[in-house]
């Protein structure tokens, strides 16, 4: 094996690592925050169209340049008996390596009964995969005393790719309560072209489910939240709650590895003004034991602006989300 794909390997290997999931893609940290591309069963449930932005970094402390951006809109239309949506996402790990996602989503909603609703979404995407070999530097490169400053005797050319992706995904609501299951990548796109089995991404199993309970008049809000995701054989859940007060709410959500336990714990903030969200939620682990682990492990800013109202008819069931 050449030199420098043994580095590039020990690159990837560590990059991919300072996710809080082995192997699990990103945007299943942020599920209700990023719903298109989590469930395209998801699309336009939430009634209002929305236009969304989130912004996560990762280890910010140790100034990787590592971090995700996501950018959707969703809204439910009569004409076509169902909700739309489109979303961008673009992950960004180190100066090495750039993750482009692009997709739209179609959810159709059907009334199975008078309190019943199912929906059932499609999701059609491209990944664009590029490597900047400008950035790489080889063992040779290194001088003892001034850094990366000799010439390399090898040359690595810088590589791109785009491949097609495809997602499922359904959606039950009755009164208050809410359960939905996808199923992303199908076709388990290469997205390096080398063709081994390590290149291609994993189909990633969703389960969520959630509710919405009103106590009394006082303004007071709970929306608990359960999200399992199941992608290369490892195994992510979190199970939380999201704490309202009129305007502002409060969550907490513990993720949890079955192999290892607490992975680590989400909490945050969630304002609403008028048709305008804020929301802020902050990673970290509480009981780490490797002192080289980070105490935290992201941080996540959240914008959304409702861009229009849909007139509720019986055809749809809008879903209150878990702020989370």
């Amino acid at each position: 094996m050449p030199r420098y794909v043994k580095i590039l390997n020990l690159i990837l290997c560590f990059t991919l690592s300072v996710y809080h999931t082995s192997a699990q893609d990103t945007e299943s940290l942020s599920f209700y925050y990023n719903p298109v591309q989590a469930n395209p069963a998801l699309a336009g449930s939430e009634g209002t169209g929305m236009l969304r932005l989130v912004y996560r970094d990762y280890y910010p402390g140790i100034r990787l340049n590592l971090y995700s951006i996501y950018c959707s809109y969703d809204s439910f239309l009569e004409t076509i008996h169902g909700g739309f949506g489109v979303y961008v996402s673009e992950n960004l790990l180190g100066d090495l390596l750039n993750d482009l996602r692009a997709g739209v989503a179609y959810s159709y909603h059907l009334r199975a009964s008078r309190d019943l609703y199912i929906n059932a979404g499609f999701m059609a995407s491209v990944i664009h995969r590029g490597l900047d070999a400008g950035n790489i530097v080889l063992p040779d490169q290194i001088d003892p005393l001034m850094g990366a400053v000799l010439p390399s005797g090898e040359v690595i050319t810088s590589v791109s790719r785009t491949v097609f992706d495809a997602g499922l995904g359904f959606l039950l609501s009755y009164h208050d309560y809410h359960a939905g299951m996808s199923v992303n990548h199908i076709f388990k796109p290469d997205i390096t072209g080398s063709g081994l089995q390590e290149s291609r991404l994993g189909r990633r199993l969703s389960i969520h489910a959630g509710a919405a309970f009103y106590p009394g008049n006082s303004g007071v809000s709970l929306t608990p939240g359960l999200m399992i995701n199941v992608q290369n054989s490892n195994i992510i859940s979190a199970l939380g709650v999201s704490v309202g007060y009129n305007d502002l709410t409060i969550n907490i959500l513990p993720f949890f590895d079955p192999r290892s336990g607490l992975s680590f714990v989400q909490s945050g903030l969630h304002f609403t003004k008028g048709r305008i969200e804020l929301g802020y939620n902050y990673n970290f682990i509480p009981l780490r034991t490797d002192r080289l682990q980070p105490f935290t492990l992201s941080n996540q800013v959240y914008i959304a602006v409702g861009l229009n109202n849909i007139e509720k008819r019986d055809v749809i069931k809008a879903i209150n989300y878990p702020k989370m």
